[in-house]
C-alpha cells in the first residue's frame, strides 16, 4: 500500500478497494469452476481422497484449448519464480536485517533450509503451516491498525475525502495532467490489489482444489473470504492509516514510510517485522506447491521434472533474498497479466456453470 501511495497517489488506495470488491466475485468464480473440474489423485493406501487441479486443466479438458492451457502452466512457472519465491525471499531479508540487525546472508540461509524442508513435503504440510502462521500474523497486524487508526482518529475522515477526490481527480482543464494522475491512481490500485490478493489470476485454486471438501459452493465462499479480509479490509485500513498520519507527504521511499508510521506504537517495527515475514515466508511453498503442479501439468506428472523444479525454486529463494530484484518485479508483474487472460476467459466461457 505505501508502494501504491508514492507510485500512483493517494487516490490508489480507493481502487485497491475497488479491486477487491469485484475480486471477490473472481475468487469465487476461479475456484467454483476449478473445484468442479478437480481430479482424483489415483494413490493407494490413502485415508482421503486427494484432489489436484487448476485453471490448466479447465482449458485442456474442459474447454478443450491446448495451447491456453500450457501457456496458463507456463507463466504459472515464470510468476512462482518471481511473485511467490524471489520477491517474497527479499522482502523477509530485507525487514529482518533491517529491523533485527541480522547478516543478510544468514537470513537467506535459514530462509532457504526451511523453505526447502516444506516444499519437499506434501501440499498437507504447506497447508498446516500457513494455517498457523498466517491467521496469528493477521490478528496482530489487524490490532495493529485500529491502535494506529484511533492515534490518527482526527484525521480519519479528512483522508477518506481526499482518497475519493484523487481517485476521481478528473479535472481535464489543466492540459489532462489530473486525467493522468488519476488514471495512473486506477492502473496502480488494481495492480496492486491483485499483487495483495491474486484474485483473477488463477493462482489459488490450485492449492485450493487439494482441499477434501466436496461442498464446492462452500468452499468457493470461503476462497472468496481471503479476499475481503485481505484487500478490502487490511489494504483499505492500511492506506488510511498512511494517509492520515501524513508522513507520506514528503516521502519517496515506501519502505520508511511504513517504518515510520508503525514506529508509533510500542514495539511496532518489530511487531510488523513479525507479520512481514510470516505473510511473505507462507508465500513461498505455497507459489512452490503451484509452480511444481504446472510443471506436473506439462510433463505429464513425471516427478523428476518436478523435483528439478522444487531444486531450482529453492535455489531461487536463497538469490532473492541476497540480491537486488528490480527487474524480477518487471518480469513478474508481466508474467502476472499474462496469467490473468486465460483464467479469465476460462471464467467467461464456462460463466453459465457457475452457481451460486
Amino acid at each position: 500500500m505505501s508502494a501504491a501511495i508514492i507510485i500512483g497517489g493517494v487516490g490508489s488506495i480507493f481502487w485497491v478497494f475497488v479491486s477487491g470488491v469485484f475480486a471477490i466475485a473472481t475468487k469465487y468464480a476461479e475456484t467454483f469452476l476449478c473445484m468442479k473440474y478437480r481430479k482424483i489423485k489415483k494413490e493407494k493406501n490413502t485415508k482421503y481422497t486427494k484432489y489436484y487441479g487448476g485453471t490448466m486443466y479447465v482449458l485442456r479438458d474442459r474447454i478443450g484449448n491446448n495451447i491456453l492451457a500450457f501457456l496458463f502452466a507456463i507463466f504459472v512457472i515464470i510468476a512462482s519464480f518471481g511473485i511467490g519465491c524471489m520477491i517474497q525471499s527479499n522482502s523477509v531479508a530485507e525487514n529482518l536485517s533491517q529491523n533485527l540487525n541480522i547478516d543478510r546472508n544468514l537470513i537467506a540461509i535459514i530462509i532457504t533450509i526451511i523453505a526447502s524442508y516444506i516444499i519437499f513435503s506434501n501440499e498437507r504440510k504447506i497447508a498446516k503451516i500457513s494455517s498457523i502462521i498466517v491467521p496469528i500474523s493477521t490478528i496482530i497486524y489487524f490490532i495493529m491498525s485500529i491502535i494506529l487508526l484511533y492515534i490518527f482518529r482526527n484525521n480519519i475522515i479528512n483522508s477518506i475525502l481526499i482518497i475519493i477526490d484523487n481517485a476521481f481527480n478528473f479535472k481535464s482543464g489543466s492540459v489532462g495532467i489530473f486525467t493522468f494522475l488519476a488514471m495512473k491512481a486506477l492502473s496502480t490500485g488494481l495492480s496492486k490489489g491483485m499483487f495483495s490478493n491474486e484474485a483473477g489470476m488463477g493462482s489459488s485454486p490450485i492449492f485450493e482444489t487439494t482441499v477434501n471438501n466436496t461442498n464446492i459452493k462452500q468452499q468457493s465462499i470461503i476462497s472468496s473470504t481471503s479476499v475481503f479480509i485481505d484487500t478490502v479490509v487490511l489494504c483499505s485500513l492500511t492506506g488510511i492509516i498512511f494517509v492520515a498520519s501524513n508522513m507520506y507527504i514528503n516521502e519517496t521511499n515506501p519502505v520508511i514510510l511504513v517504518q515510520n508510521v508503525f514506529e508509533t506504537l510500542p514495539f511496532g517495527n518489530y511487531l510488523l517485522t513479525f507479520c512481514l515475514t510470516s505473510f511473505g515466508f507462507s508465500a513461498i511453498p505455497c507459489w512452490g506447491y503451484y509452480g511444481s503442479q504446472a510443471i506436473r501439468f506439462i510433463f505429464n506428472n513425471k516427478v523428476v521434472y518436478q523435483n528439478i523444479y522444487k531444486i531450482i525454486y529453492t535455489i531461487c529463494v536463497y538469490i532473492g533474498a541476497v540480491s537486488a530484484i528490480e527487474l524480477v518485479w518487471t518480469l513478474s508483474s508481466i508474467a502476472n497479466a499474462f496469467m490473468t487472460l486465460p483464467n479469465i476467459y476460462m471464467i467467461y466461457y464456462l460463466l453459465d456453470e457457475i452457481e451460486y
